[in-house]
C-alpha cells in the first residue's frame, strides 16, 4: 500500500475510534423512535458474526431501498452457485427486516459492522469471503481497507453517486480514492455515475455501465394475489391512490390533496405509507386530528367500510398495496430528500406522481417522464389536479400504466449485465467427487 493510501487511511482509522461515540449515540438516538436500533448490537462490534465456511460471498445492501436487488443478486447467484455460502449485511433495522424476510438456504444474515479497524478485521475473520458484492454508494474506507489487506475483492453493483454524495466525496477525494483500490470492479447505474466513480477513483478503476439493478423488479410470489385481497376488501369500484415512503411535511400534502380529490370523488381512499417505521405513531396521531375518517393497517386489517385515508403501519407489504392501487405517489421528492423508488410502481402498471426534488433519482426520473409514466407536482394543489385527472380517466391511467412497465422491459438485461461482471470474480466451484 502506498505511503499516502497509509496516511490518510490510518487518520481516517484514528478519527473513526473518536467518533465512535458519537455513532453509538446517533443510533441510540434514532432507538428512541425505532427500537430496532439498539437490537443486536454485538451483531455491530462482530461479537457474534455469523461463522461462514470460508470462500463464501458477502453481500451488502444498506437499507430498505437496497434489500430487493440485494435479494434479486443473492438469489440468482444461489441458483448458479448452490456450493457458495452466503452472508447478506445490511446497515439499519428496515433493510435488516427485509433481508431476513428473503433468506434462503445457504445465505446467512447480521449488520454490517461500525467501520472500526479491529471490528472490521474480526467480521472478515468470521465471514471468511471470497468476494464482497456492495449495492449503490455504500464506500466505507476502513471496511474497504481491510477487504484489501486481507486479500478480498470488492465489486460495487448497481452503483450510483448522486450529485450531492459526489460534491461530498470530492471534499475527501483521496480518502475515497485508496478505498476504492479494494473494488476490483465498479458496475454503475448511469454514464453519469460512471463517470463521478471514474473521476473520485485511483488510476485504472475498472468501471462499467450495467444499469439500474432496480429495473429488474420482479414482484415476489403471491404479492399480487395479497393485492387483488385487498382491492376486493377496498371496492373494485372505488378509485385508489397511495402515497408511498412519504416523509414530513408529505403527509399532510397528501392529505391537503385527498380532500380536494373527496370534494369530487367522496368514495376515494387514500393510502399513506410513511417511509421510516418510526413516525408511525406520529402518523396515526395526524389522521386522527385531520377529521377524516381513517383505517390503520395493524389494528384494522383491511380499510374500514366508509375509511377515506387509510394509513399502512406495517413492513414489507408495499408492494401488495400498490397492486391494489390505481396512481401512486413516490414520496421524499417534495421534501428535499431526493426520490425514493419509482421503479416499483411503475412494475406494478401505475401512473407515478412525484415531487421536483429527484435528484437520487435522477436518469430513473427523467426517463419514466420522458415516456409519460411519471408527472411532477409542486405542491397538494397541483397533485389533486393531477390525481383527478388520472382517477377519473380509466384511458390515462393505462396509457401511462403501459409506458411505466415498457421502461421496466427496456431494463430486463440488467441482472444478467451485472452477473457478468460478478462471475469472473467468484471463487473455482469445487472439484466432483470422485468417490
Amino acid at each position: 500500500m502506498a505511503l499516502r493510501d497509509k496516511a490518510v487511511l490510518g487518520a481516517y482509522g484514528a478519527l473513526s475510534w473518536i467518533g465512535a461515540p458519537a455513532m453509538c449515540g446517533y443510533m441510540l438516538a434514532r432507538s428512541a423512535r425505532d427500537p430496532g436500533w439498539r437490537r443486536r448490537l454485538s451483531e455491530r462490534w462482530t461479537f457474534t458474526t455469523p461463522q461462514l465456511p470460508p470462500g463464501g460471498v458477502w453481500l451488502h445492501g444498506s437499507s430498505l431501498g437496497e434489500a430487493g436487488a440485494l435479494s434479486v443478486v443473492a438469489g440468482e447467484l444461489r441458483a448458479r452457485r448452490p456450493d457458495l455460502p452466503m452472508l447478506l449485511t445490511a446497515f439499519t433495522p428496515a433493510g435488516s427486516a427485509a433481508i431476513q424476510g428473503r433468506l434462503r438456504e445457504s445465505q446467512s444474515h447480521c449488520f454490517l459492522p461500525l467501520d472500526l479497524g479491529v471490528v472490521n478485521r474480526r467480521f472478515l475473520r468470521a465471514a471468511r469471503p471470497a468476494l464482497g458484492i456492495i449495492l449503490e454508494t455504500e464506500i466505507w474506507p476502513g471496511l474497504y481497507a481491510s477487504c484489501r489487506s486481507a486479500g478480498v475483492p470488492l465489486a460495487m453493483v448497481s452503483a450510483r453517486l448522486s450529485e450531492r454524495s459526489h460534491a461530498r466525496y470530492r471534499r475527501v477525494r483521496g480518502l475515497v480514492s485508496a478505498a476504492l483500490r479494494a473494488v476490483r470492479v465498479v458496475g454503475a447505474q448511469s454514464d453519469e455515475d460512471a463517470r463521478r466513480f471514474t473521476e473520485l477513483g485511483p488510476a485504472g478503476l475498472d468501471v462499467r455501465v450495467t444499469g439500474n439493478l432496480k429495473f429488474h423488479f420482479r414482484p415476489e410470489a403471491g404479492v399480487l394475489e395479497r393485492g387483488a385481497e385487498i382491492r376486493r376488501a377496498i371496492g373494485p369500484a372505488r378509485p385508489v391512490w397511495i402515497a408511498a415512503s412519504t416523509h414530513e411535511p408529505e403527509e399532510k400534502v397528501a392529505l391537503d390533496a385527498h380532500r380536494q380529490v373527496l370534494a369530487g370523488r367522496e368514495d376515494a381512499l387514500l393510502i399513506i405509507a410513511p417511509r421510516h417505521r418510526e413516525r408511525f405513531a406520529a402518523m396515526r396521531a395526524l389522521l386522527r386530528q385531520s377529521g377524516l375518517k381513517i383505517g390503520v393497517r395493524s389494528s384494522d386489517g383491511f380499510p374500514p367500510p366508509g375509511a377515506q385515508v387509510f394509513l399502512l403501519d406495517t413492513l414489507g407489504e408495499m408492494n401488495a398495496f400498490y397492486a391494489a392501487a390505481d396512481v401512486a405517489f413516490v414520496g421524499g421528492s417534495i421534501a428535499r430528500v431526493g426520490g425514493h423508488n419509482l421503479l416499483e410502481p411503475a412494475a406494478f402498471g401505475l401512473p407515478v406522481l412525484a415531487g421536483p426534488h429527484l435528484f437520487q433519482t435522477r436518469d430513473t426520473a427523467r426517463l419514466l417522464s420522458e415516456a409519460g409514466a411519471l408527472f411532477i407536482v409542486d405542491d397538494a394543489r397541483e397533485l389533486a389536479g393531477r390525481l383527478a385527472r388520472l382517477l377519473d380517466s380509466e384511458l390515462a391511467q393505462r396509457s401511462a400504466g403501459e409506458a411505466a412497465r415498457n421502461c421496466l422491459a427496456a431494463g430486463q438485461n440488467v441482472l444478467e449485465e451485472t452477473l457478468a461482471l460478478i462471475e469472473p470474480l467468484l471463487p473455482a466451484r469445487p472439484a466432483p467427487s470422485s468417490g
